[in-house]
């Protein structure tokens, strides 16, 4: 899969590169070495952001800390810590939330939930009316192509190549990036693919009139 240096290029990371040789040898002591090859030996790789490339020990506000202590400005995007890492607020209402209830099966209903419910309601200005939570963002995904299948009975989908939609079978489908779905055999049919609308970086070497 990552013999075609080209390919990558669009579709990989530093993981796949130079460059990940370059920070093991100049950027990590041997300690780091040590657990990043344990954790290498027992976790199952994943496409692209595995093996590891560093191993994290603290975090705080917009900040992650390495096992060297090296604070790290972090840039990934990831939704669940817009607040910031350690936000007393959230660290405060998430132990009150385990000291009382820490799981409720759909068969039941709690207060907090459907007070977030009537609050996701709020802040669409009255576009939706009902929510339904997922576990996390794949399974959103998969949910919400059920959703559509099932109101409007029809099955393909549109998305552009190199977008990427989560890493379960039906997310893969669905999803732009050629390294996510190969070898995996036949994915959910009526998957269709585009090219990007923006020529920036175009695969097609900057053709312009091409990408754009």
């Amino acid at each position: 899969m990552y013999e075609n240096k080209a390919y990558m290029k669009t579709e990989g990371d530093i993981n796949l590169t130079d460059a990940r040789q370059a920070w093991l040898s100049d950027q990590v002591d041997d300690a780091v070495r040590t657990i990043l090859q344990e954790d290498e030996d027992v976790f199952l790789h994943q496409t692209l952001s595995s093996p590891c490339l560093n191993v994290l020990s603290a975090c705080e506000g917009i900040y992650v800390e390495d096992a060297q202590g090296r604070r790290i400005m972090d840039f990934h995007g990831n939704n669940v810590h817009q607040l910031g890492f350690g936000h007393p607020e959230v660290i405060e209402a998430v132990k009150q939330q385990l000291d009382q209830l820490s799981f409720c099966t759909r068969r039941y209903t709690n207060v907090p939930a459907i007070d977030l419910a009537n609050k996701l309601v709020e802040l669409t200005n009255g576009s939706l009316s009902r929510v339904l939570f997922a576990p996390g963002a794949t399974s959103a995904i998969g949910m919400a192509l059920k959703l559509a299948r099932a109101v409007t009975g029809k099955y393909k989908t549109l998305s552009m190549w190199g977008a990427f939609h989560g890493a379960s079978l039906d997310a893969k489908s669905v999803g732009g990036e050629g390294a996510f779905r190969r070898g995996l055999g036949p994915l959910l049919p009526g998957a269709e693919h585009v090219i990007p609308f923006n020529s920036y970086r175009c695969v097609f070497s900057g053709f312009y009139r091409i990408c754009g």
